[in-house]
């Protein structure tokens, strides 16, 4: 169900008493990187909540919302907010092209004026030639025809290689099922780094981002992120074959 919104209060009621303030907090409710998991419905209302309730802001970044694969759409946690606290944004990236590197915000007048401030000291302004692709896009109906294509291209991926790691990865492993987005988050058993492993499955032409960089504390060593996205369906499979023969190999030499 994604962030544990009542830990969260616990920390900033903490901090108050303590004399600090929480100014923001930044979150990706809908099949979040790393992990794909989704805040759900009652948990995005007492987030949006908690920041009117402590007046702190929320920077709401949905880059992944129009992947979703199956299950209800969700409420923004903008949806909740009073006007002040949350601010919504989202990209053309991940809907369009990759290197389509353009975004858009949902916040209050006082918040936009002073984020157009910011963003003009940083590159001055976004390419007039690609905002006008995107307008064009939207306009024409492109885009809601385009959507369902990678939706569905991204699904069959997904199922190709969840049902590849049920078939091949060792007991012990555990892994997220994204209802969408691009990812799968691994856990591997306890005495399996996959920071010393990577070496491993890169001789094995097979990459992953090890999950310790994730990690705030600095554990996580035995976890991994997956991307289901960019491989050909045809290749996908036999990348966990190889992933899962060099996790086994690891567990084989750990004992």
């Amino acid at each position: 169900n994604g962030l544990r919104v009542d830990l969260l209060e616990e920390k900033i009621k903490e901090l108050k008493r303590k004399g600090e303030k929480v100014k923001m907090i930044y979150t990706v409710p809908t099949f979040q990187n790393p992990a794909g998991v989704e805040l759900s419905e009652d948990r995005r209302k007492r987030l949006a909540e908690i920041a009117i309730e402590h007046d702190l802001l929320i920077v709401e970044d949905e880059p992944y919302r129009m992947l979703r694969f199956e299950g209800k759409d969700l409420y923004p946690i903008k949806y909740y907010d009073d006007g002040q606290h949350v601010i919504y944004m989202a990209t053309f990236s991940k809907i369009l092209s990759p290197g389509f590197r353009l975004a858009y915000v949902i916040a209050s007048e006082e918040i936009t004026r002073k984020l157009i401030i910011a963003k003009q000291s940083v590159d001055l302004c976004t390419p007039s030639f690609t905002q006008m692709i995107a307008y064009h896009y939207i306009k024409n109906g492109y885009i809601e025809k385009h959507i369902p294509r990678i939706v569905e291209m991204y699904k069959r991926k997904r199922d190709i290689m969840l049902e590849a790691m049920e078939k091949y990865f060792p007991d012990g492993c555990k892994w997220t099922k994204p209802k969408g987005g691009m990812f799968v988050w691994v856990e591997l058993p306890k005495n399996v780094s996959s920071i010393e492993m990577l070496k491993d499955a890169i001789n094995e032409k097979v990459a992953y981002v090890h999950g310790k960089a994730f990690h705030v504390d600095g554990s996580g060593e035995n976890t991994m992120r997956l991307n289901f996205t960019n491989p050909k369906d045809e290749l996908i499979e036999e990348g966990i074959k190889r992933l899962a023969n060099v996790i086994k190999k690891r567990l084989a030499n750990s004992h």
